[in-house]
């Protein structure tokens, strides 16, 4: 009886428009005060990511700090700077002395990168000048990542953990390639950017990410449609020389690809995506892990997975000399 009788009272009060206003105004009330300090959070979150790159990439180009930066940051990178100096000048001197070596395969981006990652957080490194040179030796000696750390483990007496690992590989493409290379980018396999044809290939077109679908769109001026955002990018990219046409003309210049033998880079085509005297009616560029990079409405990742893509798919391709 008592419940039929509140649900009978809230029915009541509900049809009375002032007091509906002010309950309706209490619970947005009340889910704003929920969400806020969430979205606050989120914001921070987004921020400090931000300005983790912001600092990565200002510390390895030895850029001035901008004004607006934390005083925490601006300490930190002053000193990584003074850091990578030194590193560089050991590095220099090493290849100075030893002219008879092929040096061609010592990697200043790996070196500093390693020591990016291991040099906060670990009060136990000596910055005698021989704790340099041995470090940048470990580098000269070994080739594979698994001996590297292995040498760095002993040389700092610590465990090279799998976090330690994933954050110097991340921050080496990051530094190398861009934005565009670094796993943040909807999952792609961090191996895919091993190929320095298809990390090019990505630094221009994750240019565009967000950027609306214009018919006949062929440039960042104009806009993109499927055909022009993909021959944009594999012409800006210096990747391969691919003049305007529609996704049938390029798929015309494709060699044919199992799907076994599907590498990041390869085109994935479709059919029927809209009304056509063409076969081909779409295209996206195969970025791995099942996933394309496309000129959809707006440029974005998508999954291979979706019912649509699958309903509507033609042929995976290769452009013809990029075997």
């Amino acid at each position: 009886m008592k419940v039929a009788l509140l649900k009978k009272a809230i029915a009541t009060a509900l049809t009375d428009e002032r007091l509906r206003n002010g309950v309706l105004s209490f619970l947005v009330g009340v889910v704003i005060c929920l969400l806020l300090p969430l979205l606050l959070l989120v914001s921070m979150v987004n921020t400090e990511a931000n300005y983790n790159r912001e600092v990565a990439r200002i510390v390895f180009q030895q850029e001035e700090i901008p004004t607006d930066f934390p005083e925490e940051y601006v300490a930190y990178i002053e000193e990584m700077q003074e850091q990578f100096l030194i590193l560089d000048e050991v590095i220099e001197e090493w290849i100075e002395g030893n002219t008879e070596e092929n040096t061609d395969g010592l990697d200043d981006l790996q070196i500093k990168s390693y020591f990016y990652v291991l040099y906060f957080g670990n009060e136990d490194l000596d910055f005698e000048e021989s704790f340099y040179q041995e470090f940048v030796e470990i580098f000269v000696e070994n080739e594979t990542d698994l001996e590297i750390q292995n040498e760095l483990e002993t040389l700092l007496d610590m465990e090279f953990t799998e976090d330690l690992a994933n954050d110097q590989k991340e921050l080496y493409l990051f530094v190398k390639y861009g934005y565009a290379a670094t796993s943040n980018f909807n999952g792609i396999p961090s191996e895919a950017f091993d190929d320095e044809t298809f990390a090019a290939l990505m630094s221009e077109a994750t240019k565009y990410i967000g950027m609306a679908y214009v018919w006949g769109g062929s440039s960042p001026v104009t806009g993109f449609d499927c055909s022009g955002f993909i021959c944009w990018s594999y012409t800006q990219s210096g990747v391969y020389q691919l003049s305007r046409t529609t996704a049938q003309g390029i798929y015309n210049q494709c060699t044919s690809v199992a799907k076994e033998d599907l590498q990041p880079g390869d085109l994935v085509f479709f059919t029927d995506t809209y009304t056509s005297t063409s076969d081909v009616t779409h295209i996206g560029i195969y970025v791995g892990d099942n996933q394309m990079l496309h000129c959809g409405d707006p440029i974005g990742y998508e999954s291979l997975s979706n019912s649509y893509w699958k309903q509507h798919f033609y042929a995976y391709g290769r452009l013809a000399d990029m075997d």
